[in-house]
């Protein structure tokens, strides 16, 4: 008797907890049609569970700040199912749910911000280096250019003064071939008026 009256009351409490359970399920609202980003608002974090109470079994952790996107609600139980951003999902605690960033996720928003400006920074530094490496090309061009110009007028006045050279030259030799032909001419004179001479004599 005593046996039957055990196993009565056995099946009785699995009957009130099999009623409990679905009629929490019944209780949990349809996932809305746009889900909305929200946070994690517990200092610490919260236990991710795999149902609405604390009946179900843990299934993760999720750390404060954490952006979660709200899938359904069970009010019953001031529970909702969320994701997280790696796609895992589970139930935690309505009340550790907020819509405005805590402190921990504006600091990762913070150091996001930090590392794009970093890389901006980066980013201008490479074009800063990038114009002052063409400056100094610029820079180096008009120089071998002002070289350049420079060593054209060396060869320019060089080129004048052998011209001036050659012209001297040819004056000086049209001269001495002038004085030359004068002085053959005079000798020639000279000879021709001595032959006379003797021939007159004779």
């Amino acid at each position: 008797m005593l046996r039957i009256l055990t196993l009565w009351a056995i099946f009785f409490a699995s009957a009130v907890s099999v009623e409990q359970t679905h009629a929490a399920d019944e209780n949990t609202s349809n996932s809305p049609d746009t889900p909305t980003s929200y946070y994690v608002s517990d200092d610490i974090g919260v236990v991710l569970r795999s149902g609405p109470t604390n009946r179900y079994r843990v299934i993760g952790k999720i750390s404060a700040g954490t952006p979660i996107t709200i899938l359904q609600s069970d009010t019953a139980n001031e529970s909702s199912e969320v994701r997280v951003a790696s796609g895992d999902t589970g139930w935690i605690q309505t009340d550790y749910i907020t819509d405005e960033p805590t402190v921990r996720a504006k600091y990762q928003l913070l150091l996001q911000e930090n590392s794009q400006l970093k890389q901006q920074v980066e980013e201008l530094a490479q074009d800063v280096a990038d114009k002052d490496n063409i400056i100094q090309l610029n820079n180096n061009l008009q120089q071998q250019v002002s070289e350049l110009e420079n060593e054209r007028d060396v060869l320019q006045q060089q080129a004048s003064l052998q011209k001036d050279r050659f012209h001297k030259d040819v004056f000086y030799a049209g001269a001495l071939v002038l004085l030359f032909g004068m002085f053959i001419s005079w000798i020639l004179l000279r000879f021709s008026q001595k032959k006379r001479q003797r021939s007159g004599w004779r």
